[in-house]
């Protein structure tokens, strides 16, 4: 297909691509985009000859990003969103301001879902979009009021503050408890026996199973996870389930721990290197930010892990606003 370097792919073409790519399917696409597979498959097409390369590797009946369309698929999202976010900002009603909060999946499906009809309440002024991520991924936060994500604070050109201390505790269902006779009445399981279990971890964390295990005294230790997820809500499902014995991030299983739905395994408590983070964009702030941050700080003034909320309490109260 002739073209000149200056014009832009075709808009059909690329919104095709960019929700089979973020949805890993035609069919899921073709719903969202309202069109027929076939439409969606034609379009992907079109941009593939326009670039002159390859978007998707074709397996059977499955779709696999090279390298390249992984990389355009992140600007095409983020493109996207922030024509979406652009347009409610200029063209919303002026008496309901729009909030947009970036945070973490498994941190929204865990905690933040169950709170967000409070902060609804107290301020029915603003009207939210929860946009959820797996990891920060460094790209700016624009369209963005802020972030709450975990991590380890890393996060250049960004006003960053930890807000959660946390600690890595090993966790089973009963009815795994059960299936292998584990006595949890004793005061300390052996280590050894955890090594011959099956385990779930959580990938993209610098610490895991080999630092746990290195603490209780087993040097060299290479374990090797029988389950892996990318995100903690996959693997505390596993853990219900029964699958295995999960190390997991304290915040996501008070609840769960309490409910008698989880029960620690082994009394040690690592402590996590990572941190649940607020990252907002490094300028004044607004009004809007300032009364959900407040209303955050509220939400999290009990938990046991909370990391100098005091502080950003004062912080906030005394910002200089922007216009």
């Amino acid at each position: 297909m002739q073209r000149s370097k200056k014009n832009m792919p075709p808009l059909n073409a690329l919104k095709a691509f960019e929700a089979t790519a973020r949805l890993q399917s035609l069919t899921k696409a073709a719903e969202e985009l309202h069109v027929t597979q076939g439409a969606v498959s034609q379009q992907v097409k079109i941009l593939e000859e326009y670039l002159g390369l390859p978007l998707f590797i074709r397996k059977s009946r499955k779709l696999i990003l090279t390298d390249l369309a992984r990389s355009y698929l992140t600007v095409l999202t983020e493109a996207f969103s922030k024509i979406q976010s652009s347009t409610q900002d200029l063209f919303e009603t002026p008496h309901r301001s729009f909030l947009q909060v970036r945070c973490g999946t498994s941190f929204a499906q865990r905690w933040l879902i169950g709170k967000i009809p409070d902060f609804s309440v107290k301020h029915p002024e603003y009207r939210m979009r929860l946009q959820t991520i797996i990891w920060h991924d460094a790209l700016s936060l624009d369209g963005i009021d802020l972030e709450i994500c975990h991590g380890y604070g890393e996060y250049a050109g960004l006003s960053v503050q930890r807000i959660l201390k946390e600690n890595w505790v090993a966790v089973a269902s009963p009815d795994f408890i059960a299936k292998y006779d584990i006595d949890i009445t004793s005061k300390d399981i052996k280590v050894d026996r955890l090594l011959q279990l099956p385990l779930i971890s959580t990938v993209g964390y610098r610490e895991g199973w080999n630092e746990w295990f290195g603490q209780m005294g087993i040097e060299d230790s290479q374990v090797q996870s029988t389950f892996e997820s990318d995100n903690s809500t996959m693997a505390i499902d596993m853990t219900l389930s029964g699958m295995g014995v999960h190390l997991g991030l304290d915040s996501y299983l008070k609840d769960l721990l309490s409910s008698g739905e989880l029960i620690k395994i082994h009394p040690y408590q690592m402590p996590a290197e990572c941190g649940l983070f607020l990252v907002l964009p490094n300028q004044e702030i607004h009004p809007k930010t300032k009364d959900f941050c407040l209303w955050l700080f509220e939400q999290l003034s009990n938990h046991p892990n909370r990391d100098n909320l005091e502080w950003l309490v004062v912080t906030f109260m005394t910002s200089k606003l922007a216009v």
